[in-house]
């Protein structure tokens, strides 16, 4: 297999097993070439999408569902499967132990010339901060590549500038490129180098999967005259940004969720939605959420920008 940039095979971290028809390439697209053995037999395929527990190919050798076999890849040992569907000219496999997508890919890397290394579109489960005309939303994130990212659409519209908020990644600058059926695709104005793009998606993949977090009753931030809100906003901590859920503010106190966990004492930049942001310190955590102190209160009149964006009951 290569990581061509033509290539449409769909490298998933969602440990999912592959469903009929679930869209993705189309029926022209260039897929890598894999090889699947059943029967004593092996037989090319395309590889349209692969995960952690299986795989989807396309083939003019069906498979009937539930039969044992193996997908062979460049330089890997088989791996080991059974045939869950046929329909048409694809099949859909899960595999017998769980798959390191992420070393495939690794592997795939090494092997390519330093002229061709590219990472493969990345099938993933995160959220994205949206920044445009003055607005955040955070958007569910289905996947990303060295070029772009696709969102739930929202209300995006084709050639919209916009900033990007990953949790632990840089801020990005895009272009809205494509809006249909639900969905959006972006385009980096400046593209992600694969040495940047793979260890962050190797630090998600290692990242510890909490259970949701339990209700905090009363919250963190106990003054009866908070603000109480549920925006989206942005926190900085080091050169790395994180999206967040604002939750409570007052002028000298602001209490948010954020999927990483921030310790008592740590400095941050926290942005808050409509009026910029500032520095605080982190005070206490509980439950994901943070409590943190700002380091200048905030102005009276931030306070009733901020009132103004709460929805009247």
């Amino acid at each position: 297999m290569d990581l061509a940039q033509t290539s449409a095979t769909v490298f998933s971290l969602i440990a999912d097993l592959p469903a009929p028809r679930g869209g993705g390439a189309a029926a022209g697209a260039r897929l890598d070439s894999v090889q699947l053995e059943h029967a004593g037999q092996a037989f090319a395929c395309g590889l349209h999408w692969i995960g952690p527990c299986g795989a989807r190919l396309r083939s003019d050798t069906p498979v009937p569902a539930q039969q044992p076999l193996s997908l062979l890849l460049d330089g890997m040992e088989p791996i080991s499967g059974r045939s869950l569907w046929c329909d048409g000219d694809e099949n859909g496999i899960a595999f017998e132990a769980p798959l390191d997508v992420l070393g495939l890919v690794a592997r795939n890397l090494a092997r390519a010339t330093v002229g061709d290394r590219r990472l493969p579109r990345i099938e993933l489960r995160q959220t994205v901060g949206v920044h445009c005309n003055g607005m955040i939303e955070q958007l569910a994130m289905h996947n990303i590549s060295q070029g772009g990212i696709g969102v739930e659409a929202a209300r995006l519209e084709v050639e919209e500038k916009v900033g990007l908020t990953f949790d632990g990644l840089r801020p990005l600058d895009g272009t809205v490129r494509w809006v249909r059926g639900g969905a959006a695709g972006i385009a980096f104005v400046e593209e992600l180098g694969w040495q940047t793009l793979f260890p962050w998606l190797r630090g998600l993949q290692h990242a510890p999967q909490s259970a949701r977090p339990r209700p905090l009753l009363g919250g963190l931030l106990r003054d009866g005259l908070a603000l109480r809100l549920d925006a989206p906003g942005r926190v900085r901590e080091g050169v790395r940004w994180w999206n967040c859920r604002v939750h409570a503010v007052t002028a000298r106190q602001v209490e948010f969720e954020a999927a990483h966990g921030f310790s008592p004492g740590a400095s941050l930049w926290i942005a808050l939605p409509d009026i910029g942001g500032g520095p605080a310190r982190v005070v206490r955590t509980s439950h994901g959420r943070t409590l943190a102190d700002f380091r200048m209160p905030l102005r009276d009149q931030d306070l009733r920008t901020l009132a103004a964006t709460i929805p009247s009951d």
